[in-house]
């Protein structure tokens, strides 16, 4: 059998799909784009920026003299010229001008308007005005990244997202079961339930102690996992220290922060299986998704324009790392034009798997993650994250810039450091930042969060 949820529960198959037929055939276009040259996609996205452009003139204030000034005026094509000299859209930008990006007519058959709101991890939390066409764009891109993934999907998930996950399946499932300090719910839950027949959800909140973590798990034995690096990481350290094992697992998927090498590698070992991961944020929804064939991230272009720009605005090259633009293309009730997002990736040669689609080597992090000096001069944040993630007594650990002169390396150990790890965080420290601040390296019993529940390895205090 296909796995395919009938819309007409008395026809079993072939499944008759009628209510969602819509978004199965975008995701077959999906299939096929996805092959496109780089070249074939780009003009299918100039064809859509065209579009967006000239409803942006006609509709939104914010942009009538931003595209005039440019030389685009109503009617014509957008160029990769003029589009370049566009300016940027910051996050500034979005929450001083919200009114005024707003359209002031969309076509309705986008479907209902709803705001989408940023946590707030840059320290500008903002909001976006989305329509559901935006909702099938993303469930589009969620759906391409299970197929990618090769997701089994009568298997268990088990979801450590946090408290807003559990709120919201208790409103939209009221016969939820409780079970080992946590939820069990029938399905996955949208997208996947509008094609497929899924196995159930397991929700738990990812603040519970690990020991709680750990036995709902090893009771539960889900195929999947889905949760934060920073949790994934202190739960690999307990499994490992406790020596217990989840032999169930066939991926552990991950969100909202970045994953290094030194966390996968963990995984595989301590859980025997992969970490799949994407990058998104919710004013724009999926950016882009790993490869099925390798670490790398593909941008969705079907649905976002993707730019990594140098401080000069010129695009980075492959090897070069940029600030992140990003321009979703079928929001017409507030559109983002260039939206710096505020993170910085390192584009990628073109993919061995020839897919056309656009690859990012990495998502480097933050535009925040600089110190500053007193001279004013700003230095990228190097953590060492390998050497330090290879303490197996280290559970978290975070980079505080606490002056202009000092910076402390903040640790969460499940026991002391011998004398041996401890040379070895002087040495990334040193190698790090000896030459311009002053370092001290601290011992906390835990490590602050963002309102979204994001652990942030750097922040400053400055």
């Amino acid at each position: 059998m296909d796995g395919l949820k009938s819309a007409i529960p008395e026809l079993a198959w072939p499944s008759v799909m009628t209510d969602h037929s819509g978004l199965m055939a975008l995701l077959r276009q999906y299939d096929v784009s996805q092959w496109w040259t780089a070249e074939q996609l780009m003009e299918a996205q100039f064809l859509q920026l065209s579009k967006l452009a000239e409803h942006a003139l006609r509709t939104v204030p914010f942009y009538g003299r931003r595209l005039r000034d440019v030389g685009y005026v109503s009617g014509m094509n957008m160029t990769p010229e003029i589009w370049s000299r566009l300016p940027i859209l910051t996050r500034d930008d979005v929450r001083d001008a919200e009114e005024k990006l707003r359209a002031t007519s969309y076509p309705k058959t986008f479907g209902e308007t709803s705001w989408a709101n940023s946590g707030g991890s840059t320290g500008i939390p903002v909001r976006v005005l989305k329509t559901g066409m935006d909702g099938v764009m993303w469930q589009a891109a969620h759906l391409r990244e299970l197929e990618w993934n090769g997701i089994d999907f009568s298997l268990e998930i088990a979801n450590l997202r946090g408290a807003a996950s559990l709120m919201k399946a208790l409103s939209q499932n009221p016969g939820a079961i409780e079970d080992s300090g946590g939820l069990i719910l029938p399905d996955w839950g949208h997208p996947a339930t509008l094609l497929r027949k899924t196995g159930r959800m397991g929700l738990l909140e990812p603040t519970l102690p690990l020991a709680t973590q750990a036995e709902y798990l090893i009771k539960r034995r889900p195929g999947y996992l889905i949760m934060r690096p920073s949790g994934l990481r202190l739960i690999l350290v307990y499994f490992r220290e406790m020596g217990l094992t989840l032999d169930s697992l066939r991926s552990v998927w991950t969100m909202s922060e970045s994953v290094d090498e030194s966390l996968r590698e963990v995984c595989r070992e301590i859980f025997g299986c992969p970490v799949k991961s994407s990058y998104s944020c919710n004013e724009t929804g999926y950016i882009a998704l790993q490869c099925p064939s390798g670490l790398n991230y593909h941008a969705v272009s079907e649905s976002v324009l993707v730019e990594v720009i140098d401080k000069q605005g010129n695009p980075s090259k492959p090897g070069e790392i940029g600030r992140v633009l990003v321009t979703p293309l079928h929001n017409y009730a507030m559109p983002l034009l260039r939206y710096q997002v505020g993170d910085e990736a390192e584009v990628g040669p073109p993919c061995s798997c020839g897919r056309g689609l656009p690859s990012l080597t990495r998502i480097v992090g933050r535009l925040q993650d600089y110190v500053t000096l007193r001279s004013g001069e700003k230095k990228r944040v190097h953590t060492g994250h390998y050497r330090i993630s290879a303490i197996r007594a280290v559970r978290e650990f975070q980079l505080v810039q606490t002056s202009l002169e000092t910076i402390e390396l903040r640790l969460v150990v499940s026991r002391a450091l011998n004398e041996e790890e401890n040379k070895v965080l002087e040495e990334v420290m040193k190698k790090s930042f000896g030459g311009y601040l002053k370092w001290t390296i601290v011992f906390v019993e835990s490590l602050p969060r963002t309102s979204a529940g994001k652990l942030m390895q750097f922040r400053s205090e400055v």
